[in-house]
């Protein structure tokens, strides 16, 4: 083979990135201990689902831009490779460091400095799980590029009805877009409790025709130009990839440049696991092969009863109160031990009569008899809980933090984080808004945003994510009532139509034979 056709084939590698930290504190306090990469996601590390997606979707080097725990991650990498991952086969994965980066935004940049990426891209968030075929996405954007030399970046989003498991609230997003799927309009709504979005009227003038989607949910997967790394680069207010696309949208005379999306459906599945509620969906659309191929470990996992999965080495002397929830390895469990809609990571020792509900716990840990955890708690790694400790929505870590209170210190080794900016009176409500709690059954979420709701009555919320379903009985009576109306309609307009052809027959006439 010459050395021009080999040149043409380095350039054409399919290269992917994928951001390893998420630069926040939506995981701690387990997140101090534990990267974000090597979270177990069903007793498998997070990192691995990205790499098969990324394998699976045709992707031949990926670059996995690390800031801290880079040791740990670098250390499961290599020890991938040697057990024989089958990503390992079609695909050269490259750790690149920078410790000096202290956001999304950042690393683009440093990426741009080092100059390893050729050509268009694949670009990942955090945390990103998916099954799409990313071939044919990035066949799409090379040809948008080429009929649009402005097109730095094309947004994948799936389609998600309101009301979804899978729909992060806190990522709630509005998009409107032309025919060609050039993005006019993008916004997330977060937990904004705004009534109205206001939309720039020339968007509307401008393109003869305008949709206006809510039914989406952002996959976390964008397919990269090469002009959007210099685009971070010259503009620093670019932290995150949902500044980047505002900024691009609001200077797009100055800036020059466009942006796309495409929506996948059916069978196409793509999240990322952006606070703990998406990590207790992500984890129950796994355990339900709901993103196949990807699939937990079938040869290490035990499937019991009620949604059960323990990893190897589980010990569990009663396991009727046991529901729902995900057991790592080497777990012991006594008797009488009640876990429901809950997490617990590796070599965690629970004794008998303990009550774990919506929380999760982390590695190492022991939790004594007669305790409750509820509630959306997380408890770090190596947290010791006193025998009958109470912990009700709250964080857990083994140290003890700066400027600890008593109240706080609830064992030798458990100590109840405050974030910063908490207010000391005031913890639950600012957890209950700083994080995406695990989702809890819908009567409980009923009551809550029954507590949260406005009162005026006149205007409707924005997001109706906590919405009933339709009353599908009423909906088919209005789509029968409907159709007949317009049948109605048609054969009014049909008679009158015949009347008037009858008419004009009769006036055209000769009046001789016409009858008497």
């Amino acid at each position: 083979m010459s050395m021009k056709s080999k040149e043409v084939l380095k350039d054409d590698v399919v290269q992917a990135v994928v951001i390893a930290d998420t630069f926040g504190d939506e995981f701690l306090p387990i997140s101090s201990d534990i990267p974000l990469s090597l979270l177990p996601l069903v007793n498998k590390p997070l990192i691995d689902y990205t790499l098969e997606f990324l394998s699976l979707g045709g992707i031949e080097e990926t670059f996995l831009f690390c800031c801290s725990h880079v040791d740990a991650i670098r250390a499961h990498i290599n020890q991938s490779i040697k057990d024989g991952s089958f990503w390992n086969l079609t695909m050269k994965v490259t750790i690149i460091v920078s410790e000096s980066c202290h956001s999304f935004g950042d690393c683009l940049r440093d990426l741009d400095r080092k100059g390893i990426l050729r050509g268009n891209f694949v670009l990942l968030e955090p945390g990103t799980v998916s099954n799409i075929k990313l071939l044919p996405v990035i066949k799409k954007h090379n040809e948008v590029t080429n009929k649009d030399k402005g097109a730095a970046m094309t947004l994948v989003f799936q389609e998600a009805g309101i009301g979804q498991m899978g729909r992060d609230p806190t990522e709630e997003v509005v998009v409107a877009v032309n025919n060609n799927r050039r993005v006019l309009f993008h916004r997330k709504l977060g937990q904004s409790r705004e009534r109205k979005i206001e939309f720039p009227l020339e968007i509307f003038l401008d393109n003869s025709c305008v949709s206006l989607r809510h039914n989406l949910k952002d996959t976390h997967i964008a397919i990269c130009s090469p002009s959007v790394l210099p685009l971070f680069s010259d503009n620093f207010d670019f932290q995150t990839k949902d500044d980047f696309v505002r900024g691009l949208l609001i200077n797009e005379e100055i800036l020059g440049s466009t942006v796309y999306c495409h929506i996948v459906k059916g069978n196409n599945y793509g999240s990322a696991t952006t606070s703990w509620r998406m990590y207790q969906s992500i984890s129950r659309e796994l355990q339900c092969k709901w993103i196949y191929p990807l699939q937990p470990p079938t040869t290490k996992n035990h499937i019991l009863k009620k949604g059960v999965v323990t990893g190897e080495g589980v010990s569990i002397k009663d396991q009727k109160k046991i529901a729902n929830s995900i057991i790592g390895d080497n777990v012991k469990i006594g008797e009488n031990v009640q876990i429901t809609e809950s997490f617990v990571f590796a070599n965690t020792s629970i004794d008998d009569n303990v009550v774990i509900t919506h929380s999760i716990v982390g590695p190492n840990c022991q939790i004594k008899s007669k305790s409750k955890i509820t509630l959306g708690s997380i408890i770090g790694k190596g947290v010791v809980v006193e025998k009958e400790g109470f912990i009700e929505n709250s964080l857990v870590q083994a140290t003890e933090p700066e400027d600890c209170d008593d109240k706080d210190k609830l064992g030798k080794k458990a100590f109840r984080l405050k974030l910063e900016g908490d207010d000391d009176d005031d913890v639950a409500t600012i957890l209950t808004r700083k994080f995406s709690r695990l989702r809890i059954d819908d009567s409980q979420e009923q009551e809550e945003s029954d507590d949260d709701a406005f009162t005026d009555s006149e205007d409707e919320e924005l997001s109706h994510t906590q919405s009933p379903p339709p009353d599908d009985t009423k909906r088919e009576f209005q789509r029968n009532k409907s159709y007949f109306a317009y049948v109605v309609e048609v054969l009014f307009w049909t008679s009158v139509f015949a009347s008037f052809c009858s008419l004009a027959l009769i006036l055209c006439s000769d009046p001789e034979e016409l009858p008497t």
